[in-house]
């Protein structure tokens, strides 16, 4: 790790994996995102396309509670082997119903680049004052 990675809180991430109210937060934020989501009619061809981040740039980050509530419904993590989503294969995500805010905001269609920006810094300051709420650190990592 050097001096600009942030140290990721594996204890951290595993104890709010065990809390209720903690799943519950996350489940209910990424229910208002989706329904935000809607008011903005993109189209998701669920083609995994968008799983690929290094074709577009980018690497995917979670939060803590992000990766608590993928710890707790999926189990530990599957090992990346590339730039792309080790749960995108056969053509798509295994694993959509529980995907980060990052994944659910971000489009592979250019046309919806206008909203994504504000929409994820919105998002992702309501999950940094989530976090404060139930005391559980904040670190954004990838």
């Amino acid at each position: 790790m050097n001096a600009h990675e942030p140290h990721i809180p594996i204890a951290a991430i595993q104890a709010a994996s065990r809390r209720n109210d903690c799943l519950d937060a996350v489940r209910d934020l990424y229910v208002q995102v989706d329904r935000q989501l809607g008011v903005h009619a993109s189209l998701c061809r669920k083609c995994g396309r968008c799983c690929h981040f290094g074709q577009f740039g980018h690497r995917l980050y979670v939060t803590v509670l992000e990766a608590s509530f993928y710890l707790a419904t999926c189990g530990p993590p599957r090992p990346i082997t590339s730039d792309a989503c080790p749960h995108a294969f056969d053509g798509r995500c295994h694993v959509r119903e529980v995907r980060p805010v990052g994944c659910r905001i971000f489009y592979c269609d250019p046309q919806t680049a206008v909203w994504q920006g504000p929409l994820t810094e919105t998002w992702m300051g309501r999950l940094r004052r989530l976090h404060a709420q139930l005391g559980v650190p904040y670190v954004y990592a990838d």
